[in-house]
C-alpha cells in the first residue's frame, strides 16, 4: 500500500514538473515583442520599391496593446533611450537607419571644398537610393526621405513602413514621402483612426520668425489645425552649405502671444529631423473671420545657440 502510495505521489509530481516546464516554455515563445522575417507573413510576390517586400526585418507585437503600449513608451523616450531600446532588441528600423544615413550626412556637410563635398554626397546617394527617396521638388535639399509619410511607422516599421500585430501585417497607408508640403501624418491601420490635430498653413506675409548660426538655420510659424478649432506650430530646421541643405534635428523652446493669451512651446529634439508640427492650448475658432495680433517670443533652437528670435504679426484666421 505504501509502495503504490509513492509511486502515485511521484506520477503526480512528474506531471506537475512537467506541466511547469511546459507553462514556462509557452511563456518563453509568447514573446511580446519580437523581431521577424516579414517573408513568414505575406504572400510571395508581393514587391516594394527595393524589391521583394518580405526581404526585410520587422518588429512582431503581441496584440494591439502591446503594440500602443510600446509606442506610448517610445514617445515619452529621449533620443539616447530610443537608440538603447532599438540596440537592444537588435532592430535597425525605419526610425533608427534614417537617423543613421542623417548622421553620415552631416559629416558630409562638414566638407568644406565643394568639389569633395559633391563627390561624398554622389557616393552617399549612390549608397541608399534603392532605400530611401531625394526631393524632386527641390534639388537642393540633399536629406533623405523615408518613402512613407506616418508618424508611427516612422518610429516603429521598418524602412518601408511594415510591421506586424498578432499576424497582420501593417503597411503605411500613406506612400508620399514627407517632403511632399501636402503631406499629412496618418495613423497606422491598426486599431482606432487617429485623431490627432493636422496641420493647415494660415496665409500672410509674416507667420513666424527665423534664426541663424553659422551653416544653420532655424524658423518657427504659425497655423492652424484643418478644422479651425486651434492654433498649431510649426518648427523645422536645416543645415546649409550656400545652396544645398539637409533636415537637421534639435529642440526649440519659444513663447507665443495670441491676443494676450500666452503659451510657452517646448519641443525636445526626437531624432526626427523632420518638421515638427504641435497643437498649441489655444483656442482659434474665437477668432474665425478676424485679423488677429500675434507674437512669437524668446524663440531659440539646439543648433543656433546664443540666437533669440522675436516678431509680431497679424494674421488672418479663416
Amino acid at each position: 500500500m505504501k509502495i503504490k502510495s509513492i509511486i502515485s505521489i511521484a506520477l503526480l509530481l512528474l506531471c506537475i514538473s512537467c506541466s511547469n516546464d511546459e507553462t514556462l516554455e509557452n511563456t518563453k515563445n509568447s514573446k511580446d515583442l519580437e523581431v521577424v522575417n516579414l517573408n513568414d507573413f505575406v504572400d510571395n510576390g508581393n514587391t516594394t520599391r527595393s524589391g521583394n517586400v518580405e526581404n526585410q526585418a520587422v518588429l512582431r507585437f503581441k496584440d494591439y496593446n502591446v503594440y500602443q503600449k510600446t509606442l506610448n513608451k517610445l514617445q515619452e523616450m529621449s533620443l539616447e533611450q530610443k537608440e538603447a531600446f532599438f540596440n537592444d532588441l537588435g532592430f535597425k528600423g525605419a526610425y533608427s537607419s534614417l537617423k543613421e544615413a542623417d548622421d553620415e550626412l552631416d559629416k558630409i556637410f562638414d566638407i568644406e571644398d565643394d568639389n569633395a563635398f559633391l563627390e561624398a554626397y554622389k557616393e552617399f546617394k549612390d549608397k541608399y537610393e534603392d532605400t530611401y527617396l531625394f526631393n524632386t521638388e527641390n534639388t537642393y535639399d540633399l536629406s533623405p526621405y523615408l518613402p512613407f509619410t506616418d508618424a508611427k511607422l516612422e518610429l516603429l516599421g521598418s524602412n518601408q513602413g511594415y510591421l506586424i500585430i498578432g499576424n497582420e501585417v501593417i503597411a503605411p497607408n500613406n506612400d508620399v514621402p514627407n517632403y511632399k508640403q501636402d503631406a499629412m501624418s496618418v495613423s497606422t491601420r491598426a486599431g482606432v483612426p487617429s485623431t490627432n490635430p493636422t496641420w493647415k498653413a494660415l496665409v500672410g506675409d509674416v507667420l513666424g520668425v527665423t534664426i541663424k548660426k553659422g551653416k544653420y538655420r532655424s524658423d518657427i510659424s504659425l497655423g492652424i489645425d484643418e478644422y479651425g478649432n486651434i492654433f498649431m506650430v510649426r518648427a523645422a530646421s536645416q543645415k546649409k552649405k550656400k545652396l544645398w541643405s539637409r533636415r537637421h534635428p534639435t529642440n526649440y523652446e519659444a513663447d507665443l502671444w495670441v491676443e494676450g493669451g500666452h503659451v510657452h512651446i517646448s519641443l525636445a529634439n526626437n531624432g526626427s529631423s523632420s518638421p515638427k508640427k504641435e497643437p498649441v492650448a489655444i483656442n482659434a475658432r474665437q477668432y474665425s473671420k478676424r485679423n488677429v495680433k500675434c507674437a512669437f517670443r524668446n524663440f531659440t533652437t539646439g543648433c543656433c545657440e546664443g540666437e533669440v528670435g522675436n516678431v509680431d504679426f497679424t494674421v488672418y484666421i479663416p
